[in-house]
């Protein structure tokens, strides 16, 4: 007797290849067998008949390293179909901090999982984590803008390997933000060789999406180049109005490199809008030291040369419109959901939309969050056209709003059912073929190589949905709505989503990267 049947569905394995109609059997975690099996039995049988059985689908792009921490449901991924999350992305991870402190902070790999266990946690959806850039260089270096030196640079190695050796599965970079900013292509392309010695991948979070995309994405090229390891455009866009249409130059880019040998690829989420920290807006100098640094400029004597760095992106009441605020740390909830142009002239009475900036990111503690209106749809449809991975940049959060002290952006609850309804409707690719995106794509990138297709012996996660109904329900101003279309979910091998309904099943892990080259 096996533990699930799935009866009746057609079969999209997760190679890209034509739907077949098949029963999928699942025993002791794994997929056991694949066929007409209509002559056996099962503790659970799940109904599959009209519907697509395809592997459990991968969030290639995530940041609910420590969500089970506010929910363990992970409802918001889960509705989607999604079991598996690479995590640990933009150069920020929950490990290594020297000395430790608590499971956000934790020593190292090891460390932070026995705190998981220890602490009695447990999470629905499976991570993989990446090593943060950003972590590795603030435990060696602090939050200063200099170049590391050949000693510093060989202790973040020192400690990169000892995460991959523990399993972590590659290096996030966040070039954009401090200290990641700070850090040059000697830096990069070392740490690069490490986790290429592991099969790891490096995914970048590049220095500029915008007026110097182009410069970015060839700094990302030259850690391919020199070291050999797999990189990863993180959440591909173009944010900046002034080159919009600009995508297929950009792909260019892309395709010469992959040309030339370098191992390139890229995700990136279907939405116009992207959300990230308010401070992201700062001139560059005053981040060197942190947000403490930050805010000590905007109380001191340079406070208005912060003011005027701001005032490069909101000059105007067209400008302030299109930063929503998503956000405010707990210390300004009258502003959530406003946008920065309602935060000023309806908030504060004014109408400098630089100088309300400031004031958000002085009683935010600099913690507050925004949704940026920035990206075309022109662009974003062409990027999807290509073959991208798709990742949320979200997290697992819970489907009651009640428990969040935020207004996420959507993409949290819908950005996988987002693609597959774009797929759709606007003709981008075959069911197959977006299913293919969202499993084997990125588990052959990240080295999951047990997962991603429906093949006997992989590990049996699975997701049975409606191809035709399948899409997102979450909008901008109403965010936490669960995904439609996705019927049942299976991960490591229980019912986790079943009849559409999530059930008790928290069976998700911290996945450890086995010693594996990707052949």
């Amino acid at each position: 007797m096996y533990d699930i049947l799935i009866r009746g569905g057609t079969v999209m394995d997760g190679s890209g290849a034509p739907g077949f109609r098949a029963d999928v059997a699942v025993l002791d975690g794994k997929i056991a067998a694949v066929g007409d099996l209509a002559g056996e039995s099962a503790r659970l049988v799940l109904d599959a008949e009209g519907l697509a059985v395809a592997p459990g689908f991968i969030d290639a792009h995530s940041h609910s390293d420590t969500s089970f921490l506010i929910d363990s449901s992970g409802a918001s991924k889960l509705y989607q179909g999604i079991t598996a999350e690479i995590s640990g992305n933009c150069g920020d991870s929950p490990f290594p901090y020297a000395g430790g402190g608590d499971i956000r902070h934790s020593a190292s790999f090891e460390d932070f999982l026995r705190a998981f266990s220890a602490g009695g946690y447990s999470m629905a959806v499976n991570q993989a984590l990446l090593v943060g850039h950003g972590t590795l260089r603030s435990q060696v270096i602090g939050d200063a803008d200099r170049p590391a030196g050949p000693e510093e640079i060989a202790r973040m190695q020192a400690l990169l390997r000892r995460e991959m050796e523990s399993g972590a599965w590659g290096l996030s970079l966040g070039l954009e933000y401090a200290p990641g900013c700070f850090a040059g292509q000697e830096e990069l392309n070392a740490l690069g060789r490490v986790a290429g010695e592991y099969g790891g991948v490096v995914s970048c979070h590049m220095r500029s999406e915008g007026l110097k995309i182009d410069s970015a994405l060839n700094e990302l090229i030259e850690v391919g180049r020199s070291s050999g390891v797999r990189v990863n455009v993180s959440h591909l866009k173009i944010d900046n109005y002034r080159v919009h249409g600009r995508a297929s130059e950009v792909w260019d880019i892309v395709k010469k490199a992959r040309s030339e040998g370098v191992r390139l690829s890229a995700d990136m989420y279907p939405y116009t809008a992207s959300c990230t920290s308010l401070s992201i807006r700062c001139p560059r100098w005053s981040l060197d030291g942190g947000n403490e640094a930050l805010l000590s400029h905007l109380r001191g004597a340079r406070r208005q040369e912060v003011v005027e760095g701001i005032r490069a992106h909101y000059f105007s009441a067209e400008r302030a419109e299109t930063c929503l605020i998503s956000d405010d740390a707990g210390l300004w909830p009258e502003i959530v959901g406003r946008t920065l142009r309602s935060v000023a002239e309806d908030v504060l009475g004014i109408c400098d939309y630089a100088e309300a900036a400031a004031r958000v990111l002085e009683r935010t503690k600099a913690g507050a969050k925004c949704i940026f209106f920035v990206m075309s749809e022109e662009d974003m449809l062409y990027f999807l056209k290509q073959d991208t991975g798709i990742g949320s940049d979200g997290y697992a959060l819970p489907g009651d709003e009640s428990r969040l002290g935020m207004r996420p952006h959507p993409r949290s609850y819908g950005a996988v059912a987002q693609f597959f309804a774009l797929a759709r409707e606007k003709g981008i690719c075959s069911t197959e073929e977006a299913v293919r995106r969202v499993t084997s794509k990125p588990a052959r990138l990240f080295g999951l190589f047990d997962r991603g297709l429906i093949h006997t012996g992989f590990k049996a996660d699975i997701t049975v949905f409606d191809p035709a109904l399948i899409a997102s329900r979450a909008t901008y101003l109403q965010p936490v709505r669960l995904a439609q279309g996705v019927k049942h979910v299976v991960v490591n091998g229980e019912a986790a989503l079943s009849d559409g309904q999530q059930t008790d099943a928290r069976n998700g892990k911290f996945l450890r990267k086995p010693r594996r080259e990707d052949a």
